[in-house]
């Protein structure tokens, strides 16, 4: 009879200690709502990088040469016409449609760059994120430093394209709201972990700004975040703003 009753208590302790509470049902729902939301993110955005890379091959490949080939045609064209008489109106039309190809070939190879850099393909993340900083102080005059190692930044195609495009966000936003003058990059890599800080001097990001449902582009760093399990805090002073990330990496 004791035997029984101890067995008794022992099935009901271990049917309490199995029962959630109403607040640990709720968490546990978040939890695995937001895991699933994360899932569907993740994969949206696989979808998304993969149409912007065909989308920039053809570009690349097909207009792109295209009219590269008609410059080509053009300089010949204006070549042989040096051995014959060709009025002036002539010459400006034809240095003036030289100059829209050009102009048409550059902002072809922007765009494409935009959708799928080429320097992730050719030379890694490190080399991309080169690329960036240098394109973003030529265009915006804004001194930018890159601190960090080639050798930490070998990683997966999907997660290069990842970081890639959260350091690209970082520093549109810059350029739009900071009035910075001046920008680090800090990428750190630890066992099982990389570790982001972007820092500006500019005005500081305000927490209003971050709840604003059209800051598009810091609810897609977020997202982008979130997709592959990290962390992502952003903070705002007089100082300026700081972005710290936390991505776990693969072993």
């Amino acid at each position: 009879m004791l035997a029984a009753v101890l067995l008794a208590a022992r099935a009901a302790w271990r049917l309490r200690k199995r029962r959630r509470t109403p607040a640990e049902q709720r968490e546990a729902d978040a939890r695995a709502r937001m895991a699933g939301r994360r899932a569907t993110d993740y994969a949206l955005e696989n979808i998304r990088e993969e149409e912007r890379a065909h989308i920039a091959r053809e570009l690349h490949d097909d207009l792109g040469q295209l009219l590269a080939t008609l410059r080509v045609d053009m300089s010949l064209l204006t070549q042989a016409m040096t051995a014959t008489p060709v009025d002036e109106h002539t010459r400006e039309l034809l240095a003036g449609m030289d100059q829209r190809l050009l102009s048409a070939i550059t902002s072809l190879r922007r765009i494409a760059s935009n959708l799928r850099p080429h320097a992730l393909d050719e030379g890694g993340l490190y080399f991309a994120l080169q690329s960036l900083r240098n394109d973003f102080e030529e265009r915006h005059g804004i001194p930018c430093q890159l601190d960090a190692s080639e050798s930490a930044l070998v990683l997966s195609d999907r997660y290069s394209t990842a970081i890639f495009r959260i350091v690209q966000e970082s520093l549109t936003n810059i350029a739009r709201h900071a009035a910075a003058r001046h920008v680090r990059i800090r990428l750190r890599r630890h066992p099982g972990m990389l570790h982001i800080t972007i820092e500006d001097d500019g005005r500081g990001i305000h927490q209003a700004d971050m709840d604003k449902p059209a800051s598009f582009g810091l609810l897609g760093m977020r997202e982008r975040v979130w997709a592959i399990r990290g962390d992502i805090a952003i903070t705002g002073s007089a100082r300026g703003t700081t972005i710290d990330i936390h991505l776990p990496l693969p072993e």
